[in-house]
């Protein structure tokens, strides 16, 4: 209860950054759909590597726009790296079909509209609902064949704080936020957007997950599940606990992408990861 407390009560620490972060590099936004389908592409004055970073943003599938993370497209474009927040319609309007259609059909433009070369590769993080539709955007491979998408496109997952399995101990706010998301109480329709499901054998997409055992929304056993689920299956995957009680659900999930690699332990991780799958030949 004192991590879920801890959770609601910090909203406030980031309000001045974000009110106050430079907006040093002007995105370019391409709509491909209606209103809520777009996304935000940054470039940096420098790139460090031909990987491209896509960004997908928590909000328990009910709120937030791509747009309200723009300090992050900031940080990476600023990192070296291009990268792309990428946009989703929200609940109550739409619902997981529709949600996980937008994320699909949305990488699908990214591919279309920003991909020089044919073999360019993508890097994908979320936080949050972001992580849960990450990591069904890398391994949910029926999904993959109906939008023609390769495993070869993604060099990497990087997951913060993010629901990847249901059946491991839920809060009551994680229980409303699923009800919400699948319009449905019944755990069985839950199971079709469920990540840790989406394994199989044979996947090569590396994933590394941050998790925090002091997460009042989403807890860290659900985490471990995951993981360990995938090195079964001969899946890279790597777990990574974030001890500090004072960095809750969204501190670590998003809060981490106001300071530097250096202040951060959890950037630091991000960051050291992301340069080491944008390096490899």
């Amino acid at each position: 209860m004192n991590d879920m407390l801890r959770e609601f009560t910090s909203y406030g620490q980031f309000l001045i950054p974000l009110l106050t972060v430079k907006h040093e590099i002007e995105p370019e936004r391409v709509q491909w759909g209606d209103k809520l389908q777009y996304f935000l592409h940054y470039t940096p004055p420098e790139r460090k590597s031909d990987v491209i970073v896509i960004y997908i943003h928590g909000g328990g599938w009910n709120s937030n726009e791509a747009k309200t993370f723009h300090f992050i497209g900031q940080f990476f474009a600023q990192s070296g790296y291009e990268c792309v927040l990428l946009n989703y319609r929200k609940v109550p309007k739409v619902h997981y079909a529709e949600i996980v259609s937008d994320v699909f059909a949305g990488f699908c433009e990214v591919r279309k509209r920003l991909s020089a070369k044919q073999n360019t590769q993508y890097i994908i993080i979320g936080s949050s609902a972001g992580a849960h539709l990450g990591a069904l955007l890398c391994y949910d491979t029926e999904l993959q064949r109906k939008y023609k998408i390769g495993p070869k496109a993604f060099r990497g997952l990087i997951t913060l704080a993010g629901p990847l399995s249901f059946d491991a101990p839920r809060t009551w706010v994680l229980n409303s936020l699923l009800k919400g998301l699948f319009g449905s109480k019944d755990r069985e329709v839950w199971k079709q957007g469920e990540p840790v499901l989406k394994l199989r054998r044979g996947q090569r997409i590396p994933v590394l997950v941050i998790q925090s055992a002091h997460d009042g929304l989403i807890g860290l056993a659900q985490a471990k599940k995951f993981v360990a689920a995938a090195q079964n299956l001969g899946i890279r995957a790597r777990l990574l606990e974030v001890e500090s009680s004072q960095n809750p659900h969204s501190a670590y999930s998003a809060g981490i992408f106001f300071e530097t690699p250096e202040t951060s332990q959890t950037l630091g991780w991000v960051m050291k990861q992301v340069a080491a799958w944008a390096n490899f030949k």
